[in-house]
């Protein structure tokens, strides 16, 4: 009995019987799973923009397979260099593959096509148009597993370079994927109008524009912290950046809910039931989706809010009193 369980033990003193390894077969299936689909369906042929995202999605899913067989056959050890070490790479390799499903898959939402109808037109069947669109929701899966799998191992990330695997910066992500698939179906669906509503075209433009600038903004101020150049700030350098991100958030949040408002009075539809007017009322729940959550951004970064900024202490009588303080200078005369 003794012996059996010291042979049951050594057969998992291996790489295959460590959580690095599920975490990578996981990735490695949703990768295979996503473009192998979206390459049956047929449909990455034109724009030619759609050939990219399948390349993308393979380029990301090859080199991780070739991580894995390393580590399993342990050439990974025989890998290692003294400026960056091989679960180092394995590290930036996976966060780079979340970013590149993520903004492909995106991208493919942006570029999917109206007339295609996932249903299949109640045939019952699995069309291209439902593998493209299984494709479609697997590249985020896929995206979202390589964002655990990086966060199971920032421990290998390098000093001040972990934000894009910690809970913050997965959060921040989650911000402008929602955000970018807003103004995506915005772009998918068009901006000119078919219905005669007065300035309905420039109410679109309009919203795509802030929109657009929201979403821009925010995702610089993501790839700041990423490159580690925000932890390389001095103390009042980063005190001021904390100030501008939560300005920011605050303002993003009422860019995309006035945005959402207004595309609301113009979707063009008395009935949802053809894909246009689906991915119309889509781009719009998502924009209201992308507001909450910027004003969640916003919440959670309020410590970093000027000392001149209202805000709200607690009263005596259990109430919330509003005030407002001023920075005071103290000017000391010298004889």
């Amino acid at each position: 009995m003794a012996e059996n369980r010291a042979a049951s033990r050594n057969c998992c003193d291996g790489y295959i019987c460590t959580k690095a390894a599920w975490w990578k077969l996981a990735v490695l299936v949703g990768g295979c799973a996503t473009f192998a689909i979206y390459a049956d369906s047929l449909r990455y042929t034109s724009p030619p923009i759609k050939t990219y995202v399948l390349a993308a999605y393979i380029i990301s899913w090859a080199i991780s397979l070739l991580i894995f067989f390393a580590k399993l056959t342990g050439l990974s050890v025989h890998m290692n260099c003294p400026c960056l070490s091989f679960d180092t790479f394995d590290y930036f390799w996976s966060w780079l593959s979340s970013v590149n499903y993520v903004s492909s898959s995106v991208i493919l939402a942006c570029f999917y096509d109206q007339n295609c109808d996932p249903g299949c037109g109640g045939s019952g069947r699995f069309c291209s148009c439902a593998k493209l669109l299984t494709a479609l929701l697997l590249g985020f899966l896929t995206a979202f597993l390589y964002i655990l799998e990086a966060q199971n191992l920032r421990l290998y990330a390098p000093v001040g370079i972990g934000y894009g695997t910690s809970w913050r910066g997965m959060w921040k992500m989650l911000i402008l994927v929602i955000g970018g698939v807003a103004f995506g179906f915005l772009v998918q669906t068009g901006l000119r109008c078919d219905s005669v509503k007065q300035g309905c075209t420039s109410a679109r433009t309009f919203v795509l524009a802030v929109w657009c600038s929201a979403w821009a903004v925010s995702c610089l101020l993501y790839l700041l912290h990423v490159s580690s150049l925000v932890v390389k700030m001095s103390v009042n350098g980063q005190h001021i950046f904390g100030q501008i991100e939560f300005f920011w958030s605050a303002l993003s949040c009422l860019l995309y809910l006035v945005g959402a408002c207004v595309y609301a009075g113009f979707l063009g539809c008395t009935s949802f039931s053809s894909f246009r007017c689906r991915s119309r009322l889509a781009a719009d729940i998502c924009g209201f989706v992308a507001a909450i959550l910027f004003a969640i951004d916003a919440y959670y970064l309020r410590n970093h809010r000027p000392v001149w900024f209202i805000r709200t202490t607690a009263s005596s009588g259990g109430g919330a009193v509003t005030t407002r303080t001023t920075e005071t200078r103290t000017v000391r005369s010298t004889s």
